[in-house]
């Protein structure tokens, strides 16, 4: 009985996830990328994303270039099904993105570039659900920073206001820069002339439109709407092997906290979950 239960719960862990998509993965190889990258197709397309206007372009900032190190549609959290939503625009010529390394693009997400340059960090993850749009501009996300489940991050407000005290227009766009190692918690909204430092974790539900450079170097955790210092000193734990390892420790004591010296993460170990 053991037995069937885990073939029948591996049976289901497959059937949700989807498909790589074979005509998708080659279209978007061989359209965006130069022929000797393309043919090596380090980008794999999964279930049924949209490709609209690939007018524009992608690169890959990356010494090695490997097989599917790039997933876009890819069931990485679990926390959605399969509804067709997801979709890659790259409108026009002056629309760009840039991987610098691993990438993984959950399913159902939404990546929008007009007339800007989004670039992803070196083993970024993308969580379900969520919407990037690059309206002008540029958006940046670092390196091994992790955006979870529905979340939102817009450079634009995609419309020009005057300002009547100033008599002045108002530029519509503003850049986009996420740190390092950012952990951004599900259903939270990043806008234009957003900076996050490196180790920064973002609570759930949060709303980000300014700076938060000066956090640097204090492994800031930031909540609320809109988004202001809760307090200093919080490191997220983003190896899984590591986690491994911690939760061992709470079975042996089930307590809010405890004290042991800091088991550091692997760079490794965050490739492996990619």
């Amino acid at each position: 009985m053991k037995l069937l239960r885990k073939i029948l719960g591996s049976l289901e862990a497959r059937l949700s996830q989807p498909r790589l998509s074979l005509w998708r993965t080659i279209y978007v190889n061989f359209r965006l990328l130069p022929f000797r990258k393309a043919k090596k197709f380090p980008i794999f397309i999964y279930g049924r994303v949209r490709l609209f206007m690939l007018n524009g372009d992608i690169s890959i900032e990356s010494d090695k270039i490997c097989k599917g190190m790039i997933k876009i549609g890819f069931n990485g959290d679990s926390f959605s099904l399969v509804d067709g939503s997801g979709y890659i625009q790259i409108a026009s010529k002056s629309s760009h993105i840039i991987f610098e390394g691993p990438c993984r693009i959950a399913l159902n997400s939404k990546i929008r570039v007009v007339n800007g340059t989004l670039r992803f960090g070196a083993l970024s993850r993308i969580g379900s659900d969520s919407r990037i749009i690059c309206n002008g501009g540029n958006i940046s996300i670092g390196t091994c920073t992790g955006i979870t489940f529905g979340c939102t991050v817009m450079n634009s407000s995609f419309h020009y206001t005057y300002d009547l005290e100033n008599s002045c227009y108002r530029n519509r766009t503003k850049d986009i820069r996420i740190g390092n190692y950012n952990w951004i918690g599900n259903q939270t909204t990043i806008l234009g002339g957003t900076v996050t430092p490196d180790y920064a974790i973002v609570g759930s539900g949060s709303l980000l439109n300014r700076s938060y450079a000066n956090l640097e170097n204090q492994y800031p955790l930031i909540a609320g709407r809109p988004a202001k210092l809760v307090r200093t000193g919080i490191k997220r734990v983003f190896s899984p092997n590591t986690e491994v390892k911690i939760s061992r420790l709470f079975k042996t004591n089930n307590a809010d906290a405890i004290h042991h010296e800091e088991i550091i993460d692997s760079q490794d170990d965050i490739l492996i979950e990619m």
